[in-house]
């Protein structure tokens, strides 16, 4: 029985020897580590909706990650550093309103902290965006008060003076002084009924950066009802938060009375 025992266990000892050696199953002839792949929320689709989560998913450790790219039809749009790996910062959309209706290609690109790079690419057609409410469309002014700013909840604060808003199909556009030039802040908004809307967080386009990356808070822009209304000369625009928004730089620069320039 003794003998049998060992010869038993010799046999084993061989087929392992020999499963290690085999090519691809760690020996010198190969390798178990799987090859580096990255995949998209965007994998599969040909049409994209208007607001649509953009992820990217690798199969390695985030250690290993060292940058996720962003890229729309091969610019940079975004690089993210930390799981989990959104475009435009955590929770928020690729919106697609800056880009012209048609194809165009959504590349994801993962480097690693060892060299290696993969990317996953997406080619899909963008719809033209719905243009908003007629009575908001155009360009409209405010002076925000030093009383305003005490409303801000960031450690940086927007400054009081004059801002102007430019309301278009592609979201709202803010910016200091006059009007609004290519790199300011801009901000996806949902009109719902009644007279409201829904602010939502910026919107995030190449270059990558740019002076509009961010948002109005620190962190990704929380979504909140606002309502709006216009008065009979479409002169002037009131907009008010409805309860209490938690994003009190949005609060410090929106609410009130804006004036129609123009």
């Amino acid at each position: 029985m003794r003998k049998r025992t060992l010869t038993g266990i010799a046999l084993a000892l061989a087929a392992t020897a020999l499963a290690l050696m085999a090519p691809g199953l760690g020996s010198a002839h190969g390798s178990s580590v799987a090859p580096l792949k990255v995949t998209s929320t965007l994998d599969g689709k040909t049409v994209l909706p208007i607001r649509i989560q953009w992820i990217a998913r690798t199969n390695i450790a985030t250690s290993k990650v060292k940058a996720v790219d962003f890229l729309i039809d091969g610019r940079l749009g975004w690089v993210e550093h930390h799981s989990p790996y959104f475009y435009a910062d955590d929770g928020n959309w690729l919106v697609t309103t800056f880009l012209k209706p048609g194809k165009h290609i959504f590349t994801v690109r993962v480097t690693t902290t060892t060299g290696p790079e993969s990317t996953d690419t997406t080619t899909a057609r963008v719809v033209a965006a719905p243009a908003p409410p007629t009575p908001l469309v155009g360009t409209w002014e405010r002076t925000v008060t030093a009383e305003d700013v005490k409303k801000a909840t960031s450690n940086s604060p927007p400054p009081p003076g004059r801002w102007e808003i430019r309301i278009g199909a592609e979201g709202w556009a803010l910016g200091t002084g006059h009007a609004p030039t290519a790199n300011s802040l801009r901000f996806d908004v949902a009109y719902l009924a009644h007279g409201n809307l829904q602010m939502r967080p910026t919107i995030e386009r190449p270059p990558y950066p740019n002076d509009g990356n961010g948002g109005f808070c620190e962190d990704t822009d929380p979504l909140f009802t606002w309502s709006v209304s216009v008065d009979a000369t479409s002169k002037t625009m009131t907009l008010n938060p409805s309860g209490h928004d938690p994003c009190g730089d949005r609060v410090a620069i929106l609410q009130g009375t804006w004036t129609r320039v123009g």
